[in-house]
């Protein structure tokens, strides 16, 4: 060791807009750009992408579904600029085409019937070969997005924004039977008027998400003498656009306004609670939605349990909350109009003319990711005492042997010539493979790769704060690092 250790850093809070530069906690980031906490509490390069289909299309793709029946069969689907198309293997077939250009496709599935729909062409119905009107449609309605809740088909209407329709008990056929099928009036439900965007279950309830409203009824038979009733109304929260709710477990996440909320039971209680899920960095994601509303762009949300993040597509750029770490980062420069998550765990991306697997990749589709990762600014002593460092040391976790870009500055100053490196990282070694006999007398017992690489990088300068930028462009991968230790010594104040 040479001195002291000045820095010990900690990855685990993720990016962070809401901190002065100079009063961010240490765990914090300033950007996670394309980099991620990982599964050991260190920092790592996000997976990327491959495409789906080898055929690519003229046309954005904006919305996507898994349809899958109960013979076992999984449609894909996919839909934008006036068409929905089926994947067959990896060619996407048109399958309907000639509807409204402009307007997004939504999907929902009950029983082995999937229901497709616009809000402005007449809504659809396939089953796996032909792609009919549905039927059954009350006058003067135009049914935009579909939800199924305990076999009805509920709806939201683009004539009575104010209002919810659902089908008959397992007919979604019927809307006009009035024993059976028909609709709530909210201009009796809430103190004001709203727009109702979206339709989710959560637990075991209905949830009603207007802009600015989240009305939630318990009960099966929402027909005149049926068990439907008000759970609980809360204002002043709702949501930006349709397709932006997330149930998770015991949690509701969606996007409002004012960032990432969360909608969770209280178990004592039986009310439900609002949570602030992006409260740290509430400042960057509230700026991207009001400038994504601005300009009419594209919001989506999706689950990738494979690294338990919940991914929010706001104004072009994916945003990802790692419910383990409780962490934000986010994906830049990816081609993504949409997103939806399959059963089996993975997450499709919807691009230009194309659809993404995401995942077990380190490339967007052969276009090298641009990792970037801004460290706050630290203080070396909270006396204020002077720090001059020696030694940088970087424990690297599994990956690929990959030149990292490091920048090192002090006190907001230039960077010396001398702190801009660029190192090669140093994963962990497999012992099966290695040439050199010597490097088997440091295996552990019955191990077959060393967890950490160690490499250490000489340090300059002086200063009172200091940043580290750690950046690669590449499309190789796994890229982790683990620890940055920073050794040297303390002297007076200036």
């Amino acid at each position: 060791m040479i001195g002291q250790i000045l820095r010990i850093l900690d990855f685990s809070g993720g990016e962070s807009s809401i901190y002065p530069y100079l009063a961010m906690p240490q765990k914090f980031a300033v950007k996670l750009q394309n980099c991620h906490v990982s599964e050991t509490g260190g920092l790592g390069k996000i997976p990327g992408y491959s495409r789906v289909n080898l055929n690519p299309l003229e046309i954005a793709i904006k919305t996507g579904f898994e349809y899958k029946k109960s013979d076992g069969t999984t449609i894909i689907l996919a839909a934008g600029s006036g068409k929905i198309w089926k994947l067959n293997v990896n060619v996407l077939e048109d399958l309907k085409i000639g509807l409204n250009g402009a307007a997004k496709v939504w999907f929902a599935q009950i029983a082995d019937k999937c229901i497709m729909s616009n809000g402005v062409d007449v809504p659809m119905i396939y089953d796996g070969a032909a792609v009919p009107n549905l039927g059954g449609l009350p006058v003067n309605t135009k049914f935009i997005k579909p939800h199924v809740h305990k076999g009805r088909v509920w709806w939201t209407d683009g004539i009575n924004r104010m209002m919810a329709f659902h089908s008959a008990l397992n007919a979604p056929e019927d809307y006009t039977t009035a024993a059976n099928a028909g609709y709530i009036d909210f201009r009796y439900v809430l103190p004001r008027g709203d727009e109702l965007l979206d339709i989710v279950t959560y637990v075991d309830l209905l949830v009603f998400l207007f802009r600015n409203h989240v009305v939630i009824y318990s009960g099966t038979n929402p027909t005149a003498g049926g068990d439907f009733r008000v759970v609980q109304v809360i204002s002043g929260v709702g949501v930006v656009s349709p397709n932006v709710a997330l149930p998770l477990g015991s949690d509701l996440l969606f996007l409002h306004d004012t960032g990432v909320k969360s909608l969770r039971q209280v178990v004592t209680t039986g009310n439900m609670s609002i949570g602030d899920v992006s409260k740290y960095e509430a400042t960057a994601i509230q700026r991207e939605i009001k400038y994504g509303l601005a300009l009419g762009n594209d919001f989506a949300v999706a689950h990738y349990p494979q690294r338990g993040w919940s991914c929010f597509l706001i104004n072009e750029v994916v945003w990802i909350y790692s419910y383990i770490w409780k962490a934000w980062g986010r994906m830049v420069g990816a081609d993504v109009n949409g997103l939806f998550h399959l059963m089996n765990g993975r997450m499709y991306l919807c691009g230009t003319g194309l659809v993404y697997d995401y995942g077990g990749y380190w490339s967007f589709d052969q276009t090298p990711i641009n990792m970037v990762w801004e460290s706050p600014w630290m203080p070396y002593s909270r006396q204020n005492f002077m720090g001059y460092p020696k030694i940088m040391e970087m424990m690297f976790g599994k990956g690929v042997n990959i030149n990292l870009d490091v920048m090192i500055s002090h006190d907001m100053n230039a960077v010396m010539p001398g702190n801009i490196q660029t190192v090669q990282t140093k994963p962990g070694i497999s012992f099966m493979d290695a040439p050199q006999a010597d490097t088997w007398d440091n295996a552990f017992f019955m191990d077959s790769v060393t967890e950490f690489g160690a490499l250490r990088l000489p340090l300059f300068g002086y200063g009172k704060a200091v940043q580290i930028i750690i950046s690669n462009i590449s499309t190789q991968g796994p890229i982790e690092w683990n620890n940055i230790i920073i050794q040297g010594v303390m002297g007076g104040k200036l």
